[in-house]
């Protein structure tokens, strides 16, 4: 029994300590546990700074993005109403030819295009064969063509009966409720139709240049190009490019004849899309002339 309690104190001499002090093995656990502790606090401390400092700066950019599409966008409304002014004040010896290049007075960069209603198809009075033309070039296919052409014929049927019954198109924006109308023939199709032209074919001494390479029709003479229109309906075009890289495309179909003593009617807004095919700008900043200097060099 002696041998067995020697042999104890040996294998553990400071089990029981006289003077009640904790064991140094106890100790350096705690000293461990408390340096783990301090370790992970200062490493969520520096995740949560670091999460604080990535959401201000994203918030900040994201605030700063719509403040520059915002001032993009105003700005497009801008060369919108500009556009208008100038149709307004055409006259035989004094036009705007468009597209209208030009800088705006906060330094964006703007591309106005005015394309006559009367140049494109009308979804309402278009002939069938016209319809069959347009949508056999913008799908590449004239089985599609001719099945888009045909359902859109019988979709602007009225239904009741009659002379006065109205049409079924009020606006290009219900052509995606053609039956097989995908989202990207929808979207190519809207800058060449109209609702507003009431003739069975298109008038293509009024078509854009997009229009006639559409439909392989020869180019006009630069000598034949045409200004403002002096009546009627047309779409208004302005493509943004601000110097802090935001663009913003606005389109407007605007009826000059208003009526009711009022020199136009702005009949529909619209957002457009960038138009790959389109005149791009590649001008230095630098080089444009400020749009009103530019309408009027072109007026004079």
């Amino acid at each position: 029994m002696a041998r067995w309690q020697k042999a104890r104190t040996n294998r553990c001499p400071a089990v029981d300590r006289p003077d009640g002090l904790p064991l140094p093995g106890a100790r350096n656990r705690q000293s461990g546990f408390a340096l783990v502790a301090v370790i992970w606090t200062l490493g969520l401390i520096t995740l949560l700074g670091m999460a604080v400092i990535v959401g201000a700066r994203y918030r900040t950019k994201t605030a700063s993005n719509y403040a520059s599409v915002t001032a993009a966008e105003m700005a497009a409304e801008s060369a919108v109403n500009l556009a208008i002014s100038a149709a307004l004040n055409t006259t035989p010896d004094h036009a705007v030819n468009f597209p209208l290049r030009c800088r705006l007075p906060g330094g964006e960069r703007a591309t106005i295009t005015v394309d006559e209603e009367t140049g494109k198809v009308d979804l309402n009075t278009a002939s069938l064969a016209a319809l069959t033309r347009l949508f056999t070039a913008l799908a590449g296919d004239q089985s599609s063509g001719i099945r888009l052409a045909a359902q859109i014929v019988e979709f602007r049927k009225p239904k009741t009966q009659g002379a006065t019954a109205a049409p079924r198109f009020t606006t290009i924006l219900e052509l995606d409720q053609i039956d097989g109308m995908t989202p990207w023939l929808f979207r190519s199709a809207l800058r060449y139709v109209t609702v507003r032209s009431g003739k069975p074919e298109p008038d293509m001494d009024a078509a854009s240049p997009a229009m006639r390479r559409l439909l392989n029709v020869e180019p006009k003479p630069r000598a034949a190009k045409r200004g403002t229109p002096a009546g009627g309906s047309m779409t208004i075009r302005a493509d943004i490019n601000s110097p802090d890289g935001a663009r913003f495309i606005r389109e407007a179909l605007v009826s000059l004849e208003g009526g009711n003593e009022r020199p136009y009617v702005i009949r529909e807004w619209r957002r457009g899309d960038i138009d790959a095919s389109g005149l791009r700008q590649d001008q230095p900043q630098g080089t444009l002339r400020a749009c009103l200097q530019a309408r009027e060099a072109a007026a004079s």
